[in-house]
């Protein structure tokens, strides 16, 4: 009404006799603030206002556009509403057109643009556009990405989780090794501690000799870790190693293997590690400790964990992939099952958290209403749309909310926009219900 109002209107100052006119394009201007404020819903709106209009004069895109959204690197301890905010920004920064749905094209932008974080193939990209794609329609609504946004930041809140306790691995791992020395001391260490082995003066060693020095090293290496060693420095197997190639990645390879050795006896005793575990040497049936990616990755699809498509490749990505495109698994399975304990974890905490507000709720409330609108077109009679309204298991104040804010013809006000109403009818909904959640169930 207050749109329709403007158009072609007139103000005048009380300080002067002269008229001004109101530009054309001035209404569309308040109703993209309207929606940029429903979608942010900012606390302080007048300081939002201030930075919302500075940036449209700079020529600069809204808040939360242009780049990734930066709630994606910083996904601790978010709530519930804060996670769905995040899904609202991400869905609106790739919907280039502003048309209420994701496209081939901008879906793949999305995609192409996660795919550096979380490494699943581009050939996969029309795969999950598809799983996606519930009613085939060759374009992605709102209530059709929830899910996968969900997957999505799930993802990368486990990447980020990990990636975060992996520091905090290495940093023991290297008060484990160092005793104090700095790295050169330590390097200079296991240089004397192999020299005292070489007799000969040749700069190699017997198998048995290395085997040896290493365990005078007192670092509690196991039988694996030993061996892992020797195959990386006895490289053609011949069964003389040359110690002097070993001593300068000697240290990086010491400090991998103890933090890996950390991360194990964290997870000793899960029994997820047991399992996938298993799953793995199931389909090793040489033995080598080997499996090809493309195996881990039906395998982890077939035990029934709860991953999607996406999840698994993020799991993969913190696989080690040698030049044959196999993983060592045993290395493999403790990041991996972390992984998957932060992503249930998060989906437990936050995905599931109960309400009226939540991801779930907007998905329910946009199903409804699009079930009870479906027959009114995308424009009708205020009467009619009226009844259709008023006609739903909504609260009362949510209808009048509703109806209230319904978004009318500019040329007839007798007529509204169904579907310019529909975009805006959860962002009210759900700041009604914020504001009294004690008195629904």
């Amino acid at each position: 009404q207050l749109k329709l109002f403007l158009r072609g209107s007139t103000m005048a100052s009380k300080y002067a006799a002269r008229q001004y006119q109101i530009p054309a394009e001035y209404p569309d201007i308040l109703t993209a603030f309207t929606r940029e404020v429903l979608r942010v819903q900012p606390a302080n709106i007048y300081e939002f206002g201030v930075r919302y209009f500075d940036r449209k004069a700079q020529g600069l895109p809204d808040e939360g556009e242009g780049a990734m959204a930066p709630q994606l690197d910083t996904l601790e301890g978010l709530t519930a509403e804060e996670v769905e905010h995040i899904i609202v920004e991400l869905f609106e920064q790739y919907d280039e057109d502003q048309n209420g749905f994701l496209d081939p094209r901008e879906f793949k932008k999305l995609m192409n643009d996660l795919q550096n974080k979380l490494q699943f193939p581009e050939e996969d990209i029309y795969k999950l556009l598809a799983e996606a794609d519930r009613n085939k329609d060759d374009q992605i609504e709102y209530k059709e990405f929830i899910p996968l946004a969900q997957q999505i930041i799930m993802s990368l809140y486990a990447k980020t989780r990990l990636g975060k306790h992996a520091d905090q691995l290495d940093a023991h791992a290297e008060s484990l090794l160092v005793h104090g020395m700095s790295r050169v001391e330590l390097t200079e260490v296991v240089e004397r501690i192999f020299q005292n082995f070489d007799t000969d003066g040749s700069g190699t060693l017997s198998h048995a000799e290395f085997v040896e020095a290493l365990k005078k090293m007192e670092l509690g290496l196991t039988r694996r870790e030993i061996n892992t060693i020797r195959f990386q420095v006895d490289s053609d197997q011949d069964g003389n190693i040359s110690y002097r190639e070993f001593i300068p990645f000697a240290f990086d390879l010491l400090h991998k293997l103890t933090a890996l050795r950390l991360l194990e006896q964290e997870v000793e005793n899960d029994s997820l590690v047991h399992t996938v575990t298993d799953l793995f040497r199931s389909r090793d049936v040489e033995m080598t400790g080997l499996l090809a990616v493309e195996d881990v990755r039906d395998l982890l699809a077939s035990a029934d964990l709860g991953l999607s498509r996406l999840q698994i490749y993020t799991v993969l990505s913190e696989a080690q992939v040698n030049s044959d495109g196999e993983i060592a698994y045993a290395n493999f399975v403790p990041r991996a099952v972390q992984m998957i304990r932060s992503m249930l974890k998060f989906e437990n905490s936050i995905l599931h958290e109960p309400g009226l507000i939540g991801a779930e709720a907007e998905a329910q409330f946009m199903q409804y209403m699009d079930d009870v609108l479906s027959q009114l077109g995308p424009a009708c009679e205020f009467m009619v749309f009226k009844e259709a309204i008023e006609g739903t298991s909504l609260e009362f104040q949510e209808q009048n909310l509703i109806l209230n804010s319904a978004v009318r013809d500019p040329e007839n006000n007798n007529i509204v926009n169904v579907a310019e109403t529909k975009r805006l009818m959860w962002p009210i909904v759900k700041q009604l219900r914020k504001q009294r959640p004690s008195s629904r169930g």
